[in-house]
């Protein structure tokens, strides 16, 4: 049996029973719709990229190694004045506690809530930043700035270089997987709006972080929908009224397209998939091609009628039925052929490897279907239960379609004229296609979420004032393993570590901030020989001629916004000169007063340098333990097990730090970058590995994971992804047209323009500065679905 003559009998006998089809598929549409309100939105990218990705493998298990990365940062802005301020900071403690409350919060780092490592005699102390008791009485106030001061840690991560700003991060226990989630999104925007409501009269508030972005795109796109669904069912009516006039027609050639939109979103709950930024478009594109062949059948229905000469009004009930089915019979092939490539072009996103295109591409091409099979068996069938009428208004265009027919033969004439010249039209061609090329070759292949919104919006302020004032919002976990503690202890692995921190952060500009192990050794290793004399003799005037109080030129310091130049240490000459060892002590404690009441960088520099050299506070022993002999050890073993009582000494939670507090075999240091785009990204990362081969001991293993290192996983993903499902969709439309019209030039003549409109599309695309990402990429395919008709 043919398919022509299956597809005739099937239709003969459903529009025997029309009540029937037209119960079972409103049935169907009921059921679907009622799966509208257990549809979720999830915008979350570790979603986006498939489970056995790499980067998302390496990332996942760093999380549970060391807890998840998953945070929300909330920046405070005090425009006329500074952080340290009492009133203040009790509203930021309110505030902190409050948080604490709400589900899914982890342990806050805040200036009310972060600890500070101190010492007392052969003890390392792990204390609040700022006490219980504290009152924000002004001795209060200037030691909070001095512990800030005294530990680079808390730089850029707990406050801003000018002090008109602080950061309060507030970390997530999840699974990055489940950071979309409804209940999880609601505590995120609980967070941010809370933030809002306490700091309304007091700081400017801003607030960012991968979650509160994923979280304010499904904010944006229900509000988005709820505004362009509707309007292109406007604008799509108003074009259907001009044809037809016909209120009862006009809602016929619609009734197809919503309910297979209906069917299709409706559809997703019932798979366990969500919505994402990608397939939230799923409306808008099925109306706008499914609405099409509702209006291909009932222009058909009225050209039918005035091709027999006389009004359906005049037929009887059998005759009638006749008529619609003879004509869904001369025009099913059509429609058939228009439904079966744009389903192939939009299923090609099938095969792709990025999730939402995978999904979009399952329920677009569903919905393309749906749309058919009601267009075929609904819209016929609506028509039979109302019978023979009249065809009223729309029925009454004869002496208008003959203005119709000579227009069309104008445009008709115009093109047959241009199609004659056709060494001009392949010339022309070719030079479009070769504008193109170059167009395209300027494509920039990015996913930046943050640049779907607006510069203008709260979400986009947010993220540009945490790259200038603090460390940035992208997020590097680099973490180092071995098999052993004594080698994760060791001097070499742990100078090396803490040299890649410095190297990142002076050399390379999309690096914010780089915290981790080493700096909690540091600051350990600070403290516990805080009252030591400097064991190599740091010597303050060290052959330099006298200056102001009678210090040399010794030490060259940085200019404002540099970092603090290393320790540099001299042989011992036995004395202090003519004012004592104390004397100088004191001066370095005057500096460092000076230093915290002024905050200028300059003289924070300054005062570091002087602690260094007299080891002020411990200050020239800020440092990896590297040399055996300053520390009285005869190697570097003997090194390692210093560092192995600091951790013993310390006994406190280190799990974001290391795997374990005593004998750690794998240790964590993030990175945060200022950068936007993949390329800066890329440029941190490709210094990390190099910087990791040239340094590292070989006994070590690297592993380097984030949202960042998924980021970039996806941006390659979405290139593949895109030629993946242009190539199939071309081919699949040769194939199609070619084996339906019998000729494969007939393929040709469909295929070479869809392919030529692509690259032009990729030029505007290129010249325009507007990037390749997971939405753009959609377009080639989404073209060739919708231009085949």
């Amino acid at each position: 049996m043919s398919f022509s003559s299956f597809f005739s009998g099937f239709i003969r006998t459903i529009f025997k029973r029309p009540g029937l089809v037209t119960g079972f598929l409103a049935g169907v549409t009921l059921f679907f719709g009622f799966q509208l309100s257990r549809v979720e939105l999830d915008n979350n990218n570790y979603r986006f990229v498939p489970k056995d990705d790499p980067a998302l493998l390496v990332s996942e298990y760093i999380d549970d190694t060391f807890g998840s990365s998953s945070f929300i940062l909330v920046a405070l802005e005090r425009r006329y004045g500074t952080v340290f301020d009492g009133a203040f900071l009790a509203r930021v403690k309110d505030y902190v506690e409050r948080v604490k409350a709400i589900d899914y919060v982890g342990d806050i780092n805040s200036l009310v809530s972060s600890d500070y490592i101190a010492g007392d005699s052969d003890t390392i102390l792990v204390e609040p930043l700022i006490g219980d008791d504290f009152s924000g009485a002004p001795e209060e106030l200037g030691e909070l700035k001095r512990r800030l001061l005294s530990w680079d840690l808390y730089r850029r991560a707990l406050y801003s270089d000018d002090f008109t700003a602080t950061q309060i991060l507030i970390p997530l226990d999840i699974l990055q997987e489940n950071a979309g989630n409804p209940e999880v999104v609601a505590s995120f925007l609980l967070i941010r709006d809370i933030a809002k409501e306490m700091f309304a009269d007091m700081a400017e508030v801003y607030v960012t972080g991968l979650p509160v972005i994923s979280a304010t795109i499904n904010e944006s796109v229900k509000t988005d929908l709820t505004f362009l669904v509707p309007l292109v069912i406007l604008v799509v009516v108003v074009i259907v009224c001009i044809p037809l006039r016909s209120p009862f027609l006009v809602a016929l050639s619609l009734i197809s397209v919503l309910a297979a939109v209906i069917w299709s979103i409706g559809a997703m709950p019932l798979f366990n998939i969500k919505l994402s930024v990608i397939s939230t478009v799923l409306p808008v594109i099925l109306i706008a091609v499914g609405s099409s062949y509702g209006l291909h059948l009932i222009i058909h229905y009225l050209e039918e009628a005035e091709n027999l000469g006389h009004d359906p009004a005049l037929m009887d009930r059998e005759a009638y039925r006749l008529f619609i089915t003879r004509l869904i019979e001369k025009i099913g092939k059509p429609l058939f052929l228009a439904m079966l490539t744009t389903m192939v072009s939009f299923l090609s996103f099938s095969f792709t490897r990025v999730v939402p295109m995978r999904e979009f591409g399952y329920f677009s091409s569903f919905g393309v279907v749906a749309s058919f099979i009601i267009t075929i068996t609904l819209v016929p069938s609506l028509l039979l239960l109302r019978g023979p009428t009249s065809l009223g208004k729309a029925g009454k265009k004869r002496e208008q379609s003959q203005d119709d027919i000579r227009a069309v033969a104008a445009i008709a004439g115009v093109l047959t004229k241009i199609a004659r010249k056709k060494r001009f039209v392949i010339a022309l061609s070719v030079v479009i296609l070769l504008v193109s090329l170059y167009g395209a070759s300027k494509l920039v292949i990015d996913n930046v979420f943050i640049e779907y919104f607006k510069a203008h919006t709260d979400i986009y302020r947010s993220e540009v004032f945490i790259r200038e004032k603090f460390g940035g919002s992208k997020v590097i976990s680099m973490v180092v393993e071995a098999d052993s503690s004594e080698i994760l202890l060791h001097p070499d692995t742990l100078g090396a570590l803490d040299r890649l921190g410095a190297h990142l952060v002076e050399r390379v500009p999309e690096v914010g901030k780089v915290m981790g192990f080493t700096d909690l050794v540091k600051r350990m290793n600070q403290v516990f020989n805080a009252d030591g004399i400097p064991s190599r003799g740091q010597t303050p005037v060290a052959d330099a001629e006298e200056s102001l109080f009678g210090f040399g030129d010794f030490f060259p310091f940085p200019e404002d916004g540099e970092e603090d130049p290393p320790a540099v240490f001299h042989e011992p000459d036995g004395e202090y000169g003519e004012y004592g060892e104390e004397r100088y002590r004191d001066f370095a404690a005057l500096l460092d007063k000076a230093a915290a009441a002024s905050g200028d960088r300059s003289a924070v520099a300054l005062a570091r340098a002087a602690a260094r050299l007299v080891n002020y506070q411990g200050a020239g022993y800020y440092e990896i333990p590297l040399e055996p002999a300053r520390y009285g050890k005869r190697d570097k073993a003997e090194l390692q097990r210093l560092v192995s009582n600091y951790l013993a000494l310390l006994s406190g939670n280190i799990k974001t730090y290391a795997n374990d507090p005593l004998e750690p075999t794998s240790m964590r240091t993030t990175i945060q970058l200022r950068a936007t785009g993949q390329a800066d990204t890329d440029r941190a990362v490709d210094e990390i590995k190099k910087f990791v081969r040239d340094n590292f001991p070989p006994d070590t293993k690297v592993l380097i994971g984030g949202s960042a290192l998924v980021e970039g996983s996806l941006n390659s993903l979405v290139v593949k992804s895109l030629f993946t499902s242009m190539i199939i969709a071309l081919l699949s439309l040769f194939c199609i047209i070619s084996v339906a019209n019998r000729s494969p030039a007939a393929g040709l003549v469909c295929a070479a323009p869809l392919g030529l409109l692509i690259m032009v599309n990729f030029a505007v695309m290129g010249f325009l500065g507007i990037k390749l990402n997971i939405g753009t990429a959609m377009i080639a395919s989404l073209t060739m679905g919708i231009g085949i008709d």
